[in-house]
């Protein structure tokens, strides 16, 4: 028993020293298949992403049998899973990347419910970020979602550095300091002006037709 107190204290400061141990150090552990830096950067992350992601399904008729605490739980650790293609340019870059990467695993879980509900009983439930709207026929929620696809296609063209910026600000509420610190930025005021200049890009993306398919 006496022998035991100086191991157990070992294992708090190990586990302490994880805890703060740098972003970027524990991302490079995750991709090297260590499963406790994967879950420190779950318990790192899990509330702003969590809290994003559950705006983005508030209010939405989820499949029967679905719960949203575990559809999102399941989305961000499915992310995190694919880290093997991340790479980092500075914690906002990860932040944003994590929670496109969740949100894409998150949709891909509401479309496969919103297919076998179609099948089973011809009812339709929102889409993701939607809201709720009783009387949506099939080819409303059709547009809506052909709508966002495009919305999520034109954001993935961005630059890195932009498509960053919109992600922080649009679905994290990130503010111009919050945006500043995150993607290491000399003043709020850089901040402003790299999203003003995310956003127009974006609208000029989103009014450029798309290209056919070959």
């Amino acid at each position: 028993m006496i022998g035991a107190g100086p191991c157990r204290n070992d294992e708090s400061r190990a586990i302490v020293r994880d805890m703060d141990e740098p972003t970027q150090i524990l991302i490079t552990r995750a991709q090297a298949s260590d499963q406790a830096a994967t879950g420190l950067l779950f318990e790192r992350y899990q509330r702003r992403v969590r809290g994003a992601l559950g705006r983005m399904v508030a209010g939405q008729r989820l499949p029967p049998g679905h719960d949203t605490d575990d559809l999102l739980q399941d989305a961000m650790l499915a992310a995190l899973r694919g880290l093997q293609g991340f790479e980092y340019r500075g914690e906002g870059s990860f932040l944003a990347w994590l929670l496109q990467t969740a949100r894409n695993e998150l949709l891909q879980r509401l479309r496969a419910g919103n297919r076998k509900k179609r099948a089973g009983n011809h009812e339709t439930w929102s889409r993701v970020g939607e809201p709720v709207n009783d009387d949506a026929t099939p080819s409303q929620v059709a547009i809506g979602n052909e709508l966002e696809d495009r919305v999520q296609a034109c954001i993935e063209q961005l630059p890195d550095n932009q498509r960053t910026i919109i992600m922080l600000a649009r679905y994290l509420d990130c503010s111009a300091a919050e945006i500043a610190e995150k993607m290491e930025l000399p003043s709020q005021g850089a901040a402003r002006a790299m999203l003003m200049r995310a956003q127009a890009r974006l609208v000029r993306l989103l009014d450029t037709p798309p290209e056919d398919d070959a």
